[in-house]
């Protein structure tokens, strides 16, 4: 996912790993590709579910959730 990081780990805990699954696990989602990882080559993404007439930011409410932080440059444009 675009612009988060872990919050205190090198990696993402098994909570917000649930957290997404949670969340995603048969949704309608919308996912835009805002750049390409430079060691990896792959996708990051914005994610977002479409939950009716409501569109809620999986990026955001890991952060809101305490799963992640953004990353400074990015929390500067917000």
């Amino acid at each position: 996912l675009c612009s988060l990081l872990p919050t205190d780990e090198d990696h993402f805990s098994s909570e917000a790993d649930a957290a997404v699954s949670e969340m995603t696990r048969g949704a309608v989602l919308v996912a835009q590709v805002t750049n390409y990882d430079s060691v990896t080559g792959l996708p990051l993404i914005q994610l977002w579910n479409l939950m009716g007439d409501e569109v809620v930011s999986i990026n955001r409410t890991l952060v809101e959730r305490g799963f992640a932080r953004w990353l400074d440059y990015y929390r500067a444009s917000l």
